[in-house]
Order: C-alpha cells, then sequence, then structure tokens
C-alpha cells in the first residue's frame, strides 16, 4: 500500500534530479564554449568583434536588470499584499523630488536599454568600418 504512494514520488524526484542534472551540464557545456570562442577570437586578429560577442553570450548585466526590476515590482507587490502599506509607499513618493524620480527612472532605462546597445554598437561599428 506504501509503495503505491513511494513509487510515483520517486519518480517524480528522479525527473527532478536529471533535469537539473541535464540543465547543469547544459550550462557548463555554454561555459566551455564562451572560453573556446574567446580563445578562437583572440587568435584571429582580424575579427574586431570578440568583445560585443562575449558580452552577448555571457549576458553580463543579469543581475542589475533584475535589481531594477526588482524595484519596479516591489510597491506593486507590497500593495497587493498589504494596501495600507502600499498606499504609504505611493503617498511618500509623492514627497520625493520629481528631478529625483525623473533621475532615477532615467538611470533604470539605461540599465535596460544602453546595456543592450553597447552590446551592439561595436558590432555595427564594426560593419561600418569593413565598407
Amino acid at each position: 500500500m506504501a509503495l503505491n504512494f513511494i513509487t510515483p514520488i520517486a519518480n517524480l524526484a528522479g525527473t527532478f534530479l536529471k533535469n537539473r542534472a541535464e540543465k547543469s551540464a547544459a550550462k557548463h557545456k555554454l561555459e566551455l564554449n564562451v572560453l573556446e570562442n574567446k580563445a578562437r577570437l583572440a587568435l584571429a586578429e582580424h575579427e574586431a568583434n570578440s568583445d560585443w560577442e562575449m558580452a552577448q553570450l555571457q549576458d553580463k548585466d543579469k543581475v542589475l536588470r533584475w535589481f531594477s526590476y526588482t524595484m519596479f515590482t516591489a510597491p506593486i507587490v507590497i500593495t497587493v499584499i498589504s494596501p495600507e502599506w502600499g498606499r504609504r509607499i505611493f503617498e511618500n513618493l509623492e514627497y520625493a523630488p520629481s528631478w529625483v524620480v525623473e533621475v532615477w527612472i532615467a538611470m533604470n532605462g539605461a540599465v535596460w536599454g544602453l546595456s543592450s546597445l553597447k552590446n551592439v554598437v561595436p558590432s555595427v561599428v564594426g560593419s561600418i568600418r569593413k565598407k
């Protein structure tokens, strides 16, 4: 009787562990490919796109984007969980000078927009130089 309950749970746990191992192996393979590509591009001096290619592959700005996204969504989540606290948060934002809010919005725009552009611009410049 107990075996009927244990078998599906064991199968589910086995599937979970297998998927986790596959994900870990795929991440390791990606890191190895990035290192091999860096070595290949370092040896091939005529290719001028190594920096932006590596940045695209590694996604270095992920933590910064996650943090800025959390800063925007936290007041909304708090408002859903506790409307009183949420109301206080948004009321207190009215006391912040408008220039502070505008600079904060511009900084977050830079995190999301310019961080992506810094990886694209070198490829555009490189293709223009080749012409």
